[in-house]
């Protein structure tokens, strides 16, 4: 039994100890997560915060197969649409785009991805982001999406190739 497990378990049996540990531990990477798909950082705390509230509000309801972080995602993913449907999207990022806040380390690359995916369907994007920004696996990326498993596999083979012709063609930013 992984400590994840011990700690959903003692959370539905009313102990919730574990709480600020399950919750610190994928506090990161759901941030990182709701950043892409938010129109500022500000947008993304509060849709992080929100994520682990419904997980919390809704955790006597949820059955754990084994499956929390794709669960966790797909909250989160949920949260996501629903801020953007409350709010004007922000202005695409530029490429000149500039961060000082130590969270964004990585940014360089981020935007670098955001600007290479910025030409592909709203469906392969995803999919694409999903598997190399966070690094979900197949099976968590069509937990999330609620898709099967081959139609994630077509949408990421689709988004590769696609990008592979605008790297060939030199035609890589919009």
């Amino acid at each position: 039994m992984t400590r994840e497990d011990k700690i959903l378990k003692e959370l539905k049996s009313g102990i919730s100890d574990g709480l600020e540990e399950l919750i610190e531990g994928y506090y990161p990477e759901i941030l990182r997560y709701c950043i892409w798909h938010t129109p500022d950082r500000a947008a993304a705390e509060d849709a992080v915060q929100e994520t682990f509230l419904k997980v919390i509000r809704y955790m006597d309801e949820y059955t754990h197969r084994g499956k929390f972080r794709a669960f966790l995602y797909k909250v989160a993913s949920n949260t996501c649409k629903d801020i953007w449907r409350a709010r004007k999207p922000a202005e695409p990022l530029s490429e000149n785009a500039a961060y000082t806040e130590a969270a964004f380390e990585t940014v360089e690359s981020d935007v670098d991805l955001r600007l290479l995916t910025a030409r592909l369907p709203d469906s392969q994007r995803e999919v694409l982001l999903l598997r190399f920004a966070q690094e979900l696996t197949l099976r968590e990326i069509a937990k999330v999406l609620n898709l099967p498993l081959r139609t994630v596999q077509s949408r990421l083979r689709a988004a590769l190739k696609a990008l592979e012709k605008q790297i060939e063609k030199g035609d890589c930013y919009p």
